[in-house]
């Protein structure tokens, strides 16, 4: 928007703006990259494991809200969502969530590599099947408001069309530093999240810094390429872990599919129902939730729950920076007043990172719950076996 602004406010044309748009934010992600790099370079991400646990449940419970909000928004077709609109829209509401269900529950209860990709496939040809016996084509759905009407992309090599250097206005650029600097802070701060999260799930200490170090080489390869920054899908890697994904070739697998989305002359989304977004994301807001909200109650003092509850509210209000020192602060007070919060976190050294070089120890391996299927615990025996091997600990460190 400042580019934006600053090319009709000296009165350049729409392709100059276009160009220094583009370009702009390509260079500005290009160097986000640079800065992760450095900051983990320092060694700086690894103050983020000092977080306290119980504010890191309250920051993957907002975030369990957030995706269950916007997938209600993709259903809706808006948003900014009111009591009003849901109402009325509540037709389109309810397949997503009855999905949401229908997927979470099959997950929990037969937790195989297949069962997701298998509810996904049900819901599509439910919704197909349903066309077929109404009578109704994919037009008059998207007229009536099952799939979001798309305008037709042009072909994907165009996409560089307006990364046109010689048109770029190169004095509207400086003036970006404090939003750049901003932006630095705030993707580390929540890529180190993420990254906590993952370390939550898999029950062992992660090298924050490499991790911090990987995501800055992406967004400095994004950037160069005319791309923008991004970060971790920490919660692919969770359900990944929790349905006994062990291969980096669901990475390459996710890689290739959405290069095949991008050349294929169609525009394949727009054959995908809303409520099959707003299912995957009621999912991942269910098992969030429920997990940081409720079932977070029984493996912690009542304290710690209660600052995990408070940091919950505390971003909804103040935003999820604010929100997590707010967090922080309710437990320092905590812990000044002898208050029962659990043990004190330390920053794990160069020797509790596990590296290609050393083998992970069974026990950390693989934390599973008791009750689980007969398959996954012969699973968790027969990795806890192989994990004595260098090359399985390099593969749990891409996590």
């Amino acid at each position: 928007a400042d580019m934006a602004a600053y090319c009709r406010e000296y009165g350049y044309d729409d392709e100059a703006m276009l160009a220094t748009t583009t370009v702009g934010l390509g260079l500005a992600a290009a160097l986000l990259g640079v800065g992760l790099v450095v900051v983990g370079k320092l060694g700086l991400a690894g103050y983020v494991q000092l977080l306290p646990t119980c504010v890191v449940a309250g920051y993957l419970a907002y975030i369990g809200w957030f995706v269950g909000y916007s997938g209600i928004g993709i259903m809706v077709g808006a948003s900014s969502l009111t009591l009003e609109l849901l109402v009325q829209n509540i037709v389109y509401v309810l397949p997503g969530v009855a999905g949401g269900i229908f997927i979470y529950a099959s997950v929990q209860k037969f937790r195989h590599v297949v069962v997701l990709p298998l509810c996904i496939t049900f819901l599509l040809l439910a919704f197909y099947i349903g066309l077929v016996v109404t009578g109704s084509s994919i037009d008059q759905a998207t007229e009536n408001g099952w799939i979001r009407k798309t305008e037709k992309a042009p072909v994907w090599y165009h996409s560089w069309d307006y990364l046109r250097l010689d048109q770029v206005v190169w004095s509207a650029l400086p003036q970006l530093w404090l939003t750049w600097s901003g932006m630095l802070f705030v993707v580390a701060l929540s890529s180190s999240l993420d990254v906590a999260a993952i370390e939550l799930e898999m029950k062992r200490p992660l090298d924050y810094n490499r991790e911090l170090s990987m995501v800055g080489i992406s967004n400095f390869v994004s950037g160069m390429t005319g791309g923008y920054t991004g970060s971790y899908i920490f919660s692919q890697s969770i359900f990944s872990l929790r349905i006994g994904i062990r291969s980096r070739m669901a990475g390459f697998a996710l890689a290739f599919f959405q290069l095949v989305i991008i050349v294929v002359p169609f525009p394949v989304l727009s054959y995908v129902p809303n409520f099959f977004y707003g299912s995957l994301l009621s999912m991942i807001c269910m098992d969030l939730m429920y997990e940081w909200l409720w079932e977070f109650r029984t493996k912690v003092t009542v304290a710690e729950y209660i600052i995990a509850l408070s940091t919950f509210g505390l971003i909804h209000a103040l935003g999820v920076e604010y929100g997590i020192l707010g967090g922080v602060a309710i437990y320092i007070l905590c812990r000044r007043l002898n208050v029962n919060v659990g043990e004190l976190k330390q920053i794990p050294t160069q020797e509790d990172h596990p590296t290609s070089n050393e083998a992970v120890p069974a026990q950390e391996t693989l934390n599973l719950p008791i009750d689980v299927p007969a398959e996954i615990k012969e699973y968790k025996e027969e990795t806890e076996r192989l994990m004595t091997n260098r090359t399985k600990a390099d593969s749990y460190n891409s996590f």
